[in-house]
């Protein structure tokens, strides 16, 4: 007898500890399978996760229960190495090992369970409450009533209510499991040679010109052929009447065969060989591939100018990957990079590359993560999500971008990918590389204490030089009278460019028309109810939309506050740049892009597609164009308004700043040489404006790590961002203040500092209050935090909720 230790798939922290199973002789299990199996007191069939398999089990014979049945034909689910990490990200970022499991799975493939509830016929003398008779009335004659109808319905202790119900054999309540399995299949069709009927209906076909449809199929597929309906009509010409027909009377038999999708079309990119680096790239890829010898591998940080020729040396760590017969992920930050760095991969391994994003259906995605099991692919490419692919072998994780914050999960478990990667190379004994050319802080710092292994790139790949950078005084533009959101220098270069047929790229991060709209007589902001959050005015669709939530609300003709009708739009927007540019530039053919024009699935790639062919003259958009696009005809980068992220709520923004300048630069001149950007700005002396404008990162580095010193933020110190929310404002402040006690309390030795409770915006309707601890040493301050969290997650009698973040980058 084999037992199995499973995690049910519940969203309870009570139930995130491991259930023995009895396994079933019949059922042959590996650990990580995804498996059904009966839980609580009503044995509810539930979905589980193997964690482990024994001999033995301590619980009694009596409380065991059998596993019900498996799942994805029995094949595990998570490799041994993603369990391992699933158990260190439970711990690293304080959430449950389901949560964990949970999200290194296909969002789609999870096992959906519904309750109904019916009506059995019982006798008059069943003596029912009130409260009973009225949920016996709400039912009625229907059948199979959804379980959350009815608990919409009444308020309280709906599960009593049933239970109750269900002892007098009033009702009865029924689950339903529903399992996507998103599968594709072909209808093949092939001859019965054997069928009785078979000799007649060819003979009858031969001889009945209306029949020749019949006669062709059968002539066809006499020799055992095997086709689907569309290549038959397709091979012929023909209709769908002589197959029906022929499958009605079972001359023809239909097999299903399940096919997997697939979503990388390689067939027209034309193949290519390695590059012969230069010199520079030669030294980095010899310290790499001596690095991958080694039996405990540092981290490899690659920084790289902008053009430095980065992703060659992807290419060719990956041939040596592939060499050993081993698999490799390839992390990219943003969608929009997807089909660049794609066609680069496709032309050098062809059909051993794969590629997951949002983007894709939900079927597309579980067939590359099936793919990736099987071990029909190698090589998968996508964001954060691609590194949990359960590839069996992995020899190389690289993270393109590596510095992006969208590497950071910004829901449960909240973490960051540049160390779950490095944990999983660890692992794996497998490479970790992270390519960038502004590199972050902490990174940076880890490879000058000789943590990561430091390799720089500090010329352009090609020859190619590094853009010439004029930094614009937007005040002083104003103060000679240039209202335009168009600096004078930058609109007559964009004219020379037109003139000249190059192409140019202007970057704002910050979607929509206008930042905020407000009433000019009494001042009010239109602002969303449920987030407290300034709406951002989108004028294509004349409408107001929240940027957190989603919201969308028509423009308002008159202030809700005073009912004024003088309202006015403030602040700048990628549709007011495209706006603008043209009524500037009538003749120019221009291109946006950003989160509002590439929501359909190929929309990243048709408009990357339709700039790099030459068919638009100006391409405007947010940081989705502003790292990683190599357009050979673009020489001017015009960067709307550098000060945007300096503004952030972050003790990053400087950081973030610099970054967005320096990579939306890098876009200009990278093959020709010649490039110009125009950086306008209402604060040209920042410091980190000025190191952008020389593209110097060294001296920016040097600088901001004096600030993070001082004020003991990463790498000089750790920080925990409690964030508290509930439906009740004083419910949310109260459980803020008696948290902040108790941790003062609890600090004895006086090691963190307490910056709140801070009251913040509602979110989604929710009261929100944040707390934050400093203290040098993050495993001190785990020590202290931790505990006093978790013991107040468990107070059953508040309904306030807790997040905790270690060191997060967005705080709010």
């Amino acid at each position: 007898m084999m037992y199995a230790k499973v995690i049910v798939g519940l969203n309870n922290p009570a139930m995130d500890r491991l259930f023995d199973y009895r396994v079933p002789a019949e059922l042959t299990l590996r650990e990580g399978t995804r498996v059904i199996v009966p839980f609580g007191r009503r044995n509810a069939r539930t979905e589980g996760y193997v964690i482990s398999l024994s001999a033995e089990t301590d619980i009694p014979a009596e409380r065991l229960k059998d596993i019900l049945g498996v799942l994805d034909e029995g094949k595990p689910s998570f490799t041994p190495r993603l369990l391992e990490l699933a158990k260190w990200m439970q711990e690293r970022y304080f959430c449950t090992l389901n949560q964990c499991l949970q999200t290194m799975l296909p969002a789609g493939i999870r096992t959906k369970s519904s309750w109904t509830v019916s009506l059995l016929d019982f006798g008059e003398e069943v003596s029912l409450t009130p409260k009973e008779r009225l949920l016996v009335e709400f039912i009625g004659e229907r059948r199979n009533v959804p379980l959350d109808d009815i608990q919409a319905e009444f308020t309280g202790k709906v599960t009593e209510l049933l239970s109750r119900l269900e002892e007098k054999g009033v009702l009865e309540r029924k689950q339903h499991l529903r399992h996507s399995a998103y599968k594709k299949e072909r209808r093949l069709l092939s001859l019965d040679a054997e069928h009785p009927l078979l000799e007649a209906v060819w003979r009858k076909a031969e001889s009945d010109k209306r029949l020749a449809g019949q006669r062709l199929l059968l002539e066809y597929m006499a020799n055992g052929e095997e086709s689907t309906a569309e290549e038959l009509k397709e091979k012929f010409g023909i209709t769908d009447s002589p197959i029906k027909t022929l499958l009605a009377k079972g001359i023809l038999r239909e097999r299903r065969e399940t096919v997997l999708r697939d979503v990388c079309d390689g067939e027209d990119v034309e193949r290519t060989a390695a590059f012969v680096p230069t010199a520079e790239q030669a030294a980095a890829l010899e310290e790499i591939c001596r690095e991958m010898e080694r039996t405990e591998k540092r981290p490899v940080l690659l920084h790289g100018v902008t053009g430095s020729g980065k992703t060659e040396l992807y290419l060719q760590v990956i041939a040596e990957v592939l060499k050993k017969g081993q698999q490799a992920i390839v992390l990219v930050p943003e969608i929009a990079l997807t089909p660049l760095i794609l066609e680069r991969f496709l032309s050098r391994f062809g059909e051993k590359v794969s590629v997951t994003h949002s983007r894709l259906s939900m079927g597309e995605r579980v067939d590359q993560w099936k793919k990736a099991r099987d071990g029909e692919i190698s090589v998968i490419i996508g964001p954060r999500s691609a590194l949990f692919m359960p590839f069996q072998n992995v020899g190389a994780v690289i993270m393109d971008e590596a510095h992006e914050n969208s590497y950071v999960s910004d829901i449960t478990p909240k973490y960051d990918t540049k160390d779950v990667a490095a944990e999983l190379a660890k692992r794996c004994n497998a490479l970790f590389l992270m390519g960038t050319a502004t590199p972050d802080l902490v990174s940076y710092h880890k490879a000058q204490a000789g943590e990561y292994l430091l390799l720089e790139l500090k010329e352009r790949a090609g020859g190619g030089v590094l853009p010439e950078v004029h930094v614009t005084d937007l005040r002083k533009e104003l103060a000679e009278g240039n209202r335009s959101m168009f600096s004078r220098g930058l609109e007559e270069a964009i004219r020379e460019r037109l003139r000249r047929g190059e192409q140019t790229m202007l970057f704002l991060n910050r979607r929509g028309y206008a930042t905020f709209v407000s009433c000019r007589s009494c001042g009010e902001a239109m602002t969303c109810p449920e987030c407290d959050i300034t709406y951002t005015y989108h004028g294509a669709e004349e409408a107001l939309v929240c940027h957190y939530c989603g919201r969308r609300v028509p423009l308002p003709k008159i202030c809700p506050q005073c009912g004024s009708r003088y309202i006015r739009y403030f602040g700048t927007g990628t549709q007011k740049i495209e706006e603008e540019a043209r009524m500037l530039f009538p003749e120019a053919r221009i291109l946006r892009m950003d989160q509002d024009t590439t929501l359909t699935k190929h929309s990243h790639e048709e408009i990357l597609e339709t700039f790099g062919k030459g068919k638009a003259d100006i391409l405007i958009g947010t940081q989705m164009i502003a790292k990683g696009h190599d357009f050979p005809k673009v020489s001017l980068v015009g960067i709307m308004l550098a000060d945007l992220s300096l503004g952030i709520d972050s003790y990053t923004a400087s950081e973030a700043a610099f970054r967005l300048m320096t990579q939306a630069a890098g876009r200009a001149g990278r093959r020709s040489g010649g490039g110009e950007v125009y950086l306008q700005t209402y604060r040209p002396a920042h410091y980190a404006v000025q190191y952008a404008a020389k593209q110097d990162y060294r001296g920016f580095y040097e600088e901001e790590i004096l600030m993070r010193r001082m004020l003991q933020y990463p790498p000089f110190g750790s920080f925990f961002s409690i964030l508290l929310s509930g439906a009740e404002q004083a419910e949310v402040a109260a459980a803020a203040e008696a948290l902040t006690a108790e941790l003062r309390e609890a600090d004895g030795e006086k090691i963190a500092q307490f910056l709140g409770p801070v009251p913040l915006h509602r979110f989604r309707g929710e009261y929100r209050c944040r707390l934050m601890v400093k203290a040098a040493e993050e495993e001190a301050l785990r020590t202290l935090v931790v505990p006093v969290v978790e013991k107040r997650k468990k107070d059953r009698k508040s309904s306030v909720r807790y997040q905790l973040s270690l060191n997060p980058v967005n705080i709010v």
